[in-house]
């Protein structure tokens, strides 16, 4: 009679718990994001200032996605191996710092990259740690809860464009340096979460097991899939503030749509995570790619108020799976859920942001609505490897 109160009392505390700790990793997430996406809304500026073309800021993704991307595996591991709070904290000071000081002062392409490259050092070490952590949080509604994570930084990715066009035409581009003091106070309140740090993984839980083979087969079928969709939201990023530009229409509207397509994003983040939790992640993923494509050619066509309602469902369709895929990467590498974030988003979308310096050749000799509709077809071509995907027991 007495002790189904208490564990009613225990379980409820337990819940709260989660909830508080995912919101502080999501707070977290909101300022990481921000970072690696100021400068696109800036591109036209920029383009002007550093006197490059259309192709280089295309290729530019393609770069900088090497530190913030293809080392997130590697950042990962290492995270699961040596626990602590650093990955994080660290993370967020140096994606920051290095960021706003390249927006601010960087006097040349080379030089813009080559800080934006170290940055992403950052942005990697932050990533496959802090989505483990909570991937680790609970074991229902795991779809809800990764999907509460990513929705902070859908938002940090949404505010970016304001951020960044604000202080630029308050303080001029010297005056962008004001941008990196959130993400220094954001990573000590960081610091404070991850009091006492996380306790690094048992040396017996190995990479090397029986069934990495086929998780890395199966994970080849979905890196595909995540590099084919981040070719598609890479490209919309970086050719909607060029592409109304060269519509002789201002920058602080260009940065608007932006943030329309990310705020619309965070809801398709959350509902897609929701969903998949109730019908599974292929309809998700499938019911995406053939919405995205869709959406991309209306707003090619679309005029006045129709071309903000098309912005906001690329947006939508774009980010409806970050979630999905996340949880469905962690399911392959069960022991080593640092590493496989880091492959899922790593690996996965530095596969695309390669591929959107080939979108940017495309803009540069026939135009930008044909970058456009080459994205809308190659984003389809995502559907066949979802297909055969086996999903995992709980997703």
């Amino acid at each position: 009679m007495n002790q189904a109160p208490a564990a009613d009392v225990h379980h409820t505390p337990t819940a709260r718990g989660t909830v508080w700790k995912t919101l502080g990793f999501t707070i977290s997430h909101f300022f990481n994001d921000s970072y690696p996406s100021l400068y696109p809304a800036l591109l036209p500026v920029l383009m002007v200032d550093m006197k490059f073309s259309v192709a280089l800021a295309g290729l530019l993704s393609s770069i900088v996605a090497l530190t913030t991307q293809l080392l997130q595996p590697v950042m990962g591991l290492w995270a699961d191996r040596v626990g602590t709070r650093y990955f994080v904290v660290g993370g967020l000071l140096a994606g920051s710092v290095l960021t706003a000081g390249a927006l601010a002062w960087a006097p040349s392409y080379t030089v813009f990259v080559a800080l934006l490259l170290i940055a992403g050092l950052g942005n990697a070490a932050f990533h496959p740690h802090a989505s483990a952590l909570v991937g680790d949080l609970t074991k229902e509604r795991k779809g809800f809860f990764m999907s509460l994570f990513m929705i902070g930084g859908n938002l940090g990715r949404a505010m970016a464009p304001i951020m960044v066009t604000t202080a630029y035409l308050w303080w001029g581009r010297q005056g962008l340096w004001v941008l990196a003091l959130p993400g220094v106070v954001v990573a000590l309140l960081a610091y404070r979460l991850l009091t006492p740090p996380p306790k690094p993984r048992p040396r017996s839980s190995q990479l090397l097991t029986r069934g990495l083979f086929p998780a890395i087969w199966g994970a080849g079928a979905l890196l595909l899939v995540v590099a084919l969709r981040n070719l598609a939201s890479m490209a919309a990023l970086t050719l909607i503030p060029i592409y109304w530009r060269h519509l002789h229409r201002p920058l602080t509207e260009s940065a608007l749509l932006l943030t329309v397509m990310f705020l619309t994003g965070a809801v398709g983040n959350m509902s897609g995570g929701a969903l998949s939790d109730r019908l599974g992640a292929k309809p998700v993923m499938i019911g995406s790619a053939l919405l995205t494509s869709a959406t991309i050619w209306w707003f090619l066509s679309s005029r006045g108020w129709t071309t903000w309602l098309a912005i906001g469902v690329l947006g939508f369709a774009l980010y409806s799976t970050g979630s999905v895929v996340m949880v469905f990467g962690q399911a392959l590498f069960p022991q080593n859920k640092g590493m496989a974030s880091g492959l899922t988003l790593g690996v996965g979308n530095t596969l695309g942001a390669l591929a959107v310096g080939l979108i940017g050749l495309v803009a540069s000799h026939w135009s930008i609505p044909a970058a456009f509709e080459a994205t809308a077809v190659i984003v389809l071509a995502s559907i066949p490897f979802v297909v055969p995907l086996k999903t995992p027991e709980r997703i």
